[in-house]
């Protein structure tokens, strides 16, 4: 049953429009077979809704596709994915992403996490002059080939200034803007996530031993913390180029029992750091698999990834 306080407010299926938005743009290279798609226009059969945020009082949205595969009588897996800095709720619900889901017969959500600068739970790093900036943001080296739809300094590609920061090109904020303190505003973005799974949960038949999460760049940092905070959900984690900070594991840490997926392009400064924390899995022993993606950056990550991350997640399910 749908949620009551759940709201369609876009819904794009025509096929012309379809083709449109997804053209690759130039400097945009992507393996073979890897579709692009826009993270500002919904595909065929992807909806962006809204939902009261009770919280501020604020409408936030969020993105779903179903799959045509999808039956009301059989539970259906579900994968949430977690946007970029800057990014939107269509990151990673468009392109590749969106076919793939059709195919595996997927349930795919996007949520904002309150709004697109938010950390979906990790704590904003302070530094000396203010929030230390995200990963792809002006002055902290996000690597070669940055600039395009995805990348971590913004969704566009432009220089960014860090969180908080208006910056020169940034994209708008989308989502909430009531609540600006920063560590609320942290809170309350990990809160969305998990209203958003719950409000899905409730619409449609999930297979509870089939929840995944998948998140880019800061959103890969949100997922490792999610995943650390309610591990009993998630059959699998996908990072992307994930923005770990300081993060490492322990063999006290959740994601240690969790299947995780660290996936990487060579022309990222953030391999370095990905690689580390599979080393860190790894000694543990977790169950993990490191994947580097010849020609890829921070941006072109996110699709030509992709296959990987939906075999990943069709290799793992939660135990009875």
């Amino acid at each position: 049953m749908r949620a009551a306080s759940l709201t369609a407010v876009c819904l794009v299926t025509t096929i012309g429009l379809f083709g449109a938005v997804n053209a690759q743009p130039p400097g945009q290279p992507l393996p073979d077979g890897i579709r692009y798609g826009s993270e500002t226009v919904p595909e065929a059969g992807v909806e962006i809704r809204s939902y009261l945020f009770e919280d501020t009082g604020e409408q936030l949205p969020y993105s779903v596709f179903v799959s045509s595969k999808v039956k009301p009588d059989v539970p259906a897996p579900l994968i949430i994915g977690l946007r970029g800095f800057t990014g939107t709720t269509l990151t990673l619900v468009r392109g590749t992403a969106r076919d793939l889901a059709e195919e595996g017969g997927y349930i795919l959500v996007g949520a904002i996490g309150y709004n697109n600068r938010a950390g979906f739970g990790v704590m904003p790093r302070v530094r000396s002059g203010g929030p230390a900036p995200a990963p792809g943001a002006r002055g902290a080296a996000p690597g070669r080939g940055t600039a395009g739809p995805g990348a971590a300094g913004t969704a566009n590609g432009r220089g960014a200034a860090g969180p908080g920061a208006p910056g020169r090109g940034q994209p708008p904020v989308i989502g909430g803007t009531a609540e600006t303190d920063p560590i609320r505003v942290t809170e309350l973005s990990e809160k969305d996530v998990m209203n958003v799974r719950a409000m899905v949960r409730e619409e449609f038949n999930i297979a509870d031993r089939r929840i995944y999460i998948v998140g880019h760049s800061q959103g890969g940092g949100g997922a490792r913390h999610l995943a650390e905070k309610y591990p009993s959900i998630w059959a699998g984690v996908a990072l992307l180029a994930p923005a770990l900070f300081d993060a490492e594991p322990t063999a006290e840490s959740n994601i240690v029992d969790l299947p995780v997926l660290i996936a990487v392009g060579d022309q990222d400064s953030l391999m370095a750091s990905s690689r580390a924390f599979a080393e860190q899995l790894k000694a543990l022993g977790a169950t993990y698999e490191y994947k580097e993606y010849a020609g890829l950056d921070h941006g072109t990550i996110i699709l030509g990834s992709m296959p990987e991350v939906f075999a990943f997640f069709g290799r793992h399910a939660r135990p009875e």
